[in-house]
């Protein structure tokens, strides 16, 4: 959860939270621009365009993304912005996209594992390691504190199909999806040291 009294200590948060939202959407292009050097993420969409499962998509999510320009993957961590320092605050006040510096680049590498972590509980801060969660309160959604989070977001099949064939279409889907994403987890988990999870949705409206 938020650190409300840190956040306000750093002038984050005044009369509301305006500032804070609008850091912490910077920070989250910045992230995202950061991973997009590190991990090939249209690879992967690539993997899901050429399958020949008629995966569909929604483009009604695409605004979850910052920088990345994507169809299926949607990065949706809370971000700890209070935690940063006040040197690492003015970079990211003084960032606009049209120019994107290795300084501020490098602030990203070496302060987002700590931003992602949601580990303030009952007014302190814990190295402990428990479960929180990304949307409805249902077991596929908790993940753990320390995890970088994705949401995979598919939408109605390109294809109609009734009774057996939609049954057998949906399985191979979920199974290739499965298989898509344990690739991307483990080629993140090699380059960042990091566990990421990734949320599956299937969303036909």
């Amino acid at each position: 959860m938020i650190n409300i009294e840190l956040a306000k200590s750093k002038g984050l948060i005044t009369d509301n939270d305006a500032l804070y939202k609008e850091l912490e959407k910077k920070y989250k292009y910045l992230l995202e621009y950061y991973l997009s050097t590190v991990i090939d993420f249209n690879k992967y969409e690539n993997m899901i365009n050429t399958s020949n499962l008629y995966i569909g998509k929604n483009s009604k999510y695409q605004r979850l993304n910052e920088y990345l320009k994507l169809d299926y993957i949607f990065l949706i961590n809370n971000l700890f912005i209070e935690k940063l320092d006040n040197s690492n605050l003015d970079l990211l006040k003084n960032f606009n996209k049209d120019n994107i510096t290795d300084e501020v680049v490098n602030m990203i590498k070496n302060t987002y594992s700590d931003v992602i972590k949601d580990n303030y509980f009952k007014e302190n801060y814990t190295d402990q390691i428990y479960k929180v969660c990304y949307g409805p309160v249902v077991p596929i959604n908790f993940v753990d504190n320390n995890s970088l989070v994705f949401r995979f977001i598919y939408g109605k099949n390109l294809i109609d199909l009734n009774g057996d064939e939609f049954f057998e279409l949906d399985k191979k889907q979920k199974d290739f999806i499965n298989e898509v994403i344990d690739k991307l987890k483990n080629e993140i988990f090699d380059k960042t040291g990091l566990k990421t999870e990734v949320l599956i949705t299937k969303d036909i409206y």
